[in-house]
């Protein structure tokens, strides 16, 4: 991974940024926004998520929770 561009399968640690009944929307460090489907976390809490698709266009990723 370099600088902002995720790839599917790329694992990274993101923080909440908002928590909405169909997912979680949260931030990676480097300021890439995404949109986890369902989950459970808190706003504020960092979680664990796998890229699914990155969309460099409009800098920003949808992913899963990792286990």
């Amino acid at each position: 991974m370099t600088g902002t561009l995720l790839t599917a399968g790329d694992e990274v640690d993101v923080v909440v940024t908002s928590v909405k009944p169909f997912g979680l929307f949260v931030e990676s460090d480097t300021g890439v926004h995404g949109l986890v489907r369902g989950g459970g976390a808190a706003v504020g809490a960092t979680v664990r998520v796998r890229v699914i698709e990155f969309d460099a266009a409009e800098s920003r990723f949808h992913a899963t929770l990792v286990d």
